[in-house]
């Protein structure tokens, strides 16, 4: 079902439920919503065809014959969208297949890419190119597409604000999305990155509640897409917070988990984020693990900028018994982080437990940088990797 129809849908039930569309379908049009659902631009209409034009009876057995072929293709493409659908089991992710599956690659940045382009005019195809690279090239099969917004724009920015005021950055990351189905056996996570809707301390509110029941309107079909709530809960070092963050987010799953029901769309895969020091920390989970429409298909996601002695409890003890990632990590640099070589370490570990991994990021300027840096914005830059950007791309292609 196009992505159009997946929000008509979605906003129709709602009103049957609430006796309200929230303004998204005007009672006084033809029925035309635009191609998000929100704006009220111009409608998008189904191509009609005038059966007519099938032509003479010859060509019209033809046409029945090559109908018959059709069903069958139809049928092989729904066998083959259903076998892309992730699932948990245990403390594993899985493949409709039952294959465990751990997706490695590397965060990259939407068109704002980390401030970095929000001053020129949004340029998906550099977005696309860099995916390319980064899945054909370095041969990543996971990438997570970090989301950036902000409250109000600084003088110099020309786009920036967030997902659901943004008609035509809603429309870009669909069309980055769609780029990444291309790529056979590539998944994306979907993330929230920097975005107004976030508390001080980087929780979800209701407002990233409501940014998360569009996008889960817009990619409720998509079985290539994992969601990923926030970036980094901070602070809370002594977990004096973790049951408040923890509501954050079971919130948030309920209500991404709600849109599905009503669409009558599988579960997608969803991350939650450690509770405490940006991430970090899995600890509340592994006794309070997500209990929204009974916990299925979360994964726990941790981000990991420490030395190798601190690995047992951020992921490798978590791991025992829940479902695990680590959406970050990278030689943060300065001697109390982690360096390249235990970067690699990281890495080897996580393939040793079958846990996915993202390293940090397919950027030249918002390090830890996995690729040199460039002048400006970027575009069309050589992409060429630094030696954290090597040591990556040897591994994800199996070398030394």
């Amino acid at each position: 079902m196009p992505k159009l129809m997946w929000v008509l849908f979605f906003f129709v039930s709602a009103c049957q439920t609430s006796g309200n569309v929230s303004g998204a379908i005007d009672a006084e049009s033809d029925g035309g919503v635009d191609a998000d659902g929100f704006s009220g631009q111009e409608s998008v209409e189904e191509p009609i065809v005038d059966a007519g034009d099938a032509g003479d009876g010859d060509a019209g057995a033809s046409d029945g014959d090559a109908g018959a072929n059709d069903g069958d293709a139809s049928d092989a493409s729904d066998a083959d969208h259903e076998s892309i659908w992730l699932h948990t089991q245990g403390n594993g992710i899985y493949t409709a297949a039952g294959s465990r599956w751990q997706g490695r690659g590397a965060n990259i940045h939407d068109t704002r890419s980390c401030w970095a382009c929000a001053g020129s005019a949004p340029n998906v195809e550099e977005v696309k190119r860099r995916i390319d690279v980064l899945t054909d090239q370095w041969q990543a099969d996971f990438i997570r597409l970090c989301l950036e917004s902000y409250q109000q724009l600084d003088s110099w920015m020309i786009h920036g604000l967030d997902l659901l005021s943004d008609t035509e950055y809603r429309q870009d990351i669909v069309e980055i999305v769609d780029h990444v189905a291309t790529k056979p056996g590539v998944y994306v996570l979907l993330s929230l990155w920097v975005d107004p809707s976030f508390t001080a301390l980087g929780w979800p509110t209701a407002g990233t509640t409501e940014a998360w029941e569009m996008l889960a309107a817009l990619f409720a079909d998509d079985p290539h897409v994992i969601y990923g709530l926030v970036n980094e809960p901070q602070s809370n070092f002594d977990g004096a917070a973790d049951a408040e963050v923890w509501q954050a987010m079971n919130d948030t799953v309920e209500a991404i988990r709600t849109v599905e029901a009503q669409l009558g769309t599988p579960h997608h895969l969803i991350a939650v984020q450690g509770t405490r020091a940006w991430a970090r920390r899995l600890d509340y989970y592994l006794q309070h693990p997500i209990t929204a429409y009974d916990g299925v298909n979360i994964i726990y996601e941790t981000h990991v900028y420490d030395h190798a002695d601190q690995f047992p409890g951020l992921f490798e003890t978590p791991s025992q018994t829940l479902p695990v990632m680590i959406g970050e990590f990278g030689p943060a640099g300065g001697g109390a982080d982690m360096s390249e070589e235990e970067c690699d370490q990281l890495m080897g570990k996580a393939d040793e437990l079958q846990i996915p991994f993202l390293a940090w990021t397919f950027h030249g300027r918002c390090p830890p940088n996995l690729i040199q840096d460039y002048s400006g914005c970027g575009i069309d830059a050589t992409l060429e990797p630094t030696s954290w950007g090597q040591l990556l791309r040897n591994h994800l292609e199996g070398g030394d």
